[in-house]
């Protein structure tokens, strides 16, 4: 899937939770996402800009979240572990809160391993075969080949 069609597949399937999402489907909107923010980084901080990017990245978030779930799918497992990433980083957030050193010396390893998993996952290649998420969102790719 091209650059541009992944944006568009970004969005208009913002609320599918129930299929597949492809590698290239998933690195390109998070490229976009990128290019995006750092565009936003050279405009003069204001009131307006601020509300502005806080606009944008609640409209980003549900998207992103379908499509992460969607890309759990694609390696066979459930959207519902996409969970397990925000509360190890809650869980670190809360030891930073409270000054805890058991905190830092449990959580921080935690959370180093956790983002190492999510992007081994998010990089690793989906199911060639159907799986019980739907069928292989490149499957019309690779026939062609």
């Amino acid at each position: 899937m091209g650059f541009i069609d992944s944006i568009k597949s970004f969005y208009f399937r913002t609320f599918d939770f129930r299929t597949r999402s492809s590698r290239s489907e998933f690195w390109y909107a998070n490229l976009a996402i990128i290019l995006f923010s750092v565009a936003f980084l050279f405009l003069p901080p204001s009131v307006f800009f601020n509300f502005i990017g806080s606009a944008i990245n609640i409209f980003i978030l549900l998207p992103q979240t379908s499509l992460t779930a969607r890309r759990f799918h694609d390696v066979g497992m459930s959207g519902w572990w996409l969970l397990c990433f925000p509360l190890i980083f809650m869980i670190m957030g809360a030891t930073v809160y409270f000054n805890s050193t058991f905190g830092f010396v449990f959580t921080g390893p935690l959370s180093g391993a956790a983002l190492i998993i999510f992007i081994y996952l998010m990089c690793k290649e989906g199911d060639i075969r159907d799986n019980k998420y739907g069928s292989d969102p490149l499957a019309v790719f690779r026939e062609k080949n």
